[in-house]
């Protein structure tokens, strides 16, 4: 398995109805270039509330001007083709 990494940066809230979640994916995304494995990710959201503490009493929705620091993050990718039903 290869793995891709996540660089580490500081984001803060600029609209409203942000929740912590949609930061750590509009970053993988912007990061990965790719919706689905950024999705798929497990532990980001955990390894983010790890990095700030305090954070997650805010509460669902992060207020304005919310500094987040999305630390560096380690995707493994699966080396074996995916293999659907209809492939030879």
């Amino acid at each position: 398995m290869s793995a891709r990494v996540i660089p580490a940066t500081s984001v803060t809230v600029e609209l409203e109805d942000v929740s912590l979640d949609l930061v750590c994916f509009d970053h993988a995304v912007a990061v990965l270039r790719d919706r689905r494995a950024a999705g798929r990710l497990r532990g980001y959201i955990e390894a983010t509330l790890d990095a700030n503490p305090g954070l997650a009493g805010l509460g669902v929705i992060l207020p304005r001007g919310t500094v987040v620091h999305l630390p560096e993050f380690a995707v493994e990718e699966a080396t074996t083709p995916l293999q659907r039903l209809w492939d030879d």
